[in-house]
């Protein structure tokens, strides 16, 4: 029997709030019999709920407790032992810092590789996020990168940052899009008014007002998908612009029935401050959707010249918009492009790379 022991970056019960759960994600290839996933809470759901992460394998829910600086010192032996118990194969984390910690440390006592999957460049996020707590971390990631027997990064782009912190063995999978649920008919134009697209967090990580106030004046409407702190502000901001209907918010849709928001844009919209990845982008590729978006790295590293790179400002997205709206046979050509370059990174693709990473770690 095949075990693989996975430290989630959040609780279970986050991902399935917000219709994150994924068919096979901690199970590539189905290559496991047995998934146990450790969570960093006091309380997560039962496994019934979202079986469908482990794929066909049996999979097992283990909350160790919320972290805090009074156990925290309790916390590595006890994930230790935890993980000696279930005596997995392979051990992944999902983050650099504490789960990223907790696998190489339980991986190095009970002899068994240890995984860290980066998602974030941690560096850029401090450089525009100034809290103290994200650079008391940098030790950790310092760790849990440089003594990982594998880094497993989902773009090219954060392959600089592991190995500014020691990792000596890195690879890119990039995040799974399956291409087949989101592939739709080509339009045979744009609409009128505009339908424009937002998905993703509304947290400061993002900037997703730029697009909000590049509607002014636009015969559009934008749908903005996504849960966070910042929903309130983007909202009185539509409100002030007079914008009122034209601006549609929704909390979130589960990811099996999210395509269909995305056949009913005409073009998706993207801006943020920092990225690891930015998975809804390349769903909109696979939909066939022209994309703009900001300079931020890695999207113009999955875009490859298909969408259309703007400066960070309103004024760039209002012009972009109207460029497309002017022209639907460019709009229609960048679809097309990306709707291609999606399909050569279709999430079966990434599955089969990122199997034959486990499958080599389990005959070493």
């Amino acid at each position: 029997m095949t075990r693989l022991v996975a430290i989630s970056n959040d609780p279970i019960s986050a991902y399935l709030a917000k219709g994150e759960i994924k068919a096979g994600y901690f199970n590539p290839g189905d290559l496991f019999d047995q998934v146990d996933i450790i969570t960093l809470t006091d309380r997560d759901v039962s496994p019934e709920e979202v079986l469908a992460l482990a794929g066909r394998a049996k999979l097992n829910i283990h909350p160790v407790g919320r972290v805090s600086p009074a156990n925290l010192a309790r916390l590595f032996p006890r994930v230790r032992r935890l993980i000696a118990r279930l005596k997995p194969d392979i051990i992944r984390a999902h983050n650099p810092w504490l789960g990223g910690a907790l696998a190489v440390h339980a991986g190095r006592a009970i002899g068994r590789p240890a995984l860290v999957y980066l998602h974030i460049e941690n560096d850029q996020r401090r450089r525009f996020d100034k809290r103290f707590r994200f650079r008391l971390v940098k030790p950790l990631e310092r760790y849990s990168l440089s003594r990982a027997d594998l880094v497993v990064c989902v773009s090219k782009f954060l392959e600089g940052y592991a190995r500014r912190y020691g990792a000596s063995k890195v690879t890119t999978v990039y995040n799974k899009v399956y291409t087949d649920q989101f592939a739709r008919p080509a339009p045979e134009d744009l609409r009128r008014p505009l339908q424009i697209l937002y998905v993703g967090r509304l947290d400061p990580q993002k900037c997703p007002e730029l697009i909000i106030q590049a509607m002014e004046g636009l015969d559009a409407e934008l749908t903005l998908i996504g849960q966070g702190s910042e929903r309130a502000r983007l909202e009185d901001l539509a409100k002030r612009l007079g914008l009122g209907p034209r601006v549609r918010f929704i909390d979130s849709v589960p990811n099996a029935e999210i395509q269909r928001h995305y056949h009913q844009a005409d073009i998706f919209a993207m801006a943020t401050h920092y990225e690891g990845f930015c998975i809804p982008v390349l769903e909109a590729m696979a939909c066939g959707l022209p994309v703009v978006a900001c300079d931020t790295q890695p999207i113009p590293e999955i875009l490859g010249e298909t969408g259309l790179v703007v400066a960070k400002s309103a004024s760039a997205y209002q012009e972009t918009f109207k460029l497309l709206q002017a022209t639907p046979k460019l709009a229609l050509d960048l679809g097309r492009r990306a709707a291609e370059r999606a399909g050569g990174l279709d999430g079966r693709l990434m599955e089969e790379q990122e199997a034959a990473i486990y499958r080599q770690l389990l005959a070493d």
